[in-house]
């Protein structure tokens, strides 16, 4: 269909079964009093709906890459696209901050149809025990179609970082999930976050210190089904200070937007409680 009219349709068909979909959306409206209690029950059901929505439409943007941003398909309105072009002029390495938030591939796909050569570093995909044989080609071939257009390499955290290093320090960019998660990851580090402490892995930030680069952050925004917006922005100089800055923004944004944050599965595991609430 040469149209954006498959992004409209996504949110009908689902990106599960139904009655999967009702199961999950009856999880999200208990996540959702328990995370934010003086939202209303109206509320709690809309944001699950909107997040089941956000799902399918992102499913959409994988299987038709090529149709983001370009004629067909939905449009990307940059800012700070400034920030990657000092980068790319000076030929600069650097790492792009993104976080499981709201339609994922959006942000960094934008900023390689404006000109950036994109690396991809992600969890192992193929010897991942928690994914189903259909969810490992599905990504295989979301991840290989997004390098194609990007231009750049993908590798996984469980291949050497010795090419990733080098990359960075010839002028390179990496695209990189700060808040990617899994129960095997032992170097972690507490921020604050929605009344508690979210506890996230430090590969960026030691990444960033060893091959001496900078980092920008960047982040979509659906303002409608074919209607994205990002938002680049720049980092501290200090690793850590950066990744505190990302961690601080995306509190503000899944306040603002409980239905993009993509984790709600992973809540108990990679939060923890104030000392005042747990008793």
């Amino acid at each position: 269909m040469p149209t954006t009219v498959p992004w409209y349709l996504a949110a009908a068909v689902g990106r599960e079964p139904y009655a999967a979909r009702r199961l999950t959306e009856q999880f999200l409206v208990r996540r959702f009093e328990q995370v934010f209690p003086s939202a209303t029950a109206i509320e709690r059901r809309q944001w699950a709906r909107t997040h089941l929505s956000m799902l399918a439409r992102e499913m959409m943007d994988a299987s038709a890459l090529h149709r983001l941003g370009r004629s067909g398909g939905p449009e990307i309105d940059v800012q700070g696209w400034e920030h990657v072009d000092t980068l790319i002029r000076r030929k600069q390495g650097f790492i792009l901050v993104l976080n499981h938030y709201d339609r994922l591939l959006t942000s960094a796909l934008a900023l390689a149809l404006r000109g950036l050569s994109l690396n991809t570093l992600t969890m192992p995909v193929l010897g991942n025990p928690g994914l189903t044989a259909v969810q490992r080609d599905f990504l295989v071939r979301k991840v290989k179609s997004f390098s194609e257009i990007a231009r750049g390499e993908w590798r996984t955290t469980d291949q050497g970082m010795r090419p990733v290093y080098a990359s960075l320090k010839a002028g390179q960019a990496w695209g990189i999930l700060a808040d990617a998660w899994a129960p095997e990851f032992t170097r972690l580090r507490s921020h604050p976050f929605l009344g508690g402490q979210l506890h996230l892995p430090t590969g960026i930030e030691r990444m960033a210190e060893s091959a001496g680069v900078p980092m920008l952050h960047a982040v979509t925004y659906s303002d409608g089904a074919t209607r994205l917006r990002v938002e680049v922005e720049t980092l501290p100089d200090n690793a850590r200070l950066a990744i505190d800055s990302v961690i601080r923004r995306l509190e503000r944004d899944v306040r603002s937007r409980p239905w993009a944050w993509w984790h709600w599965g992973q809540w108990e595991q990679m939060w923890t409680p104030s000392s005042a609430e747990a008793i």
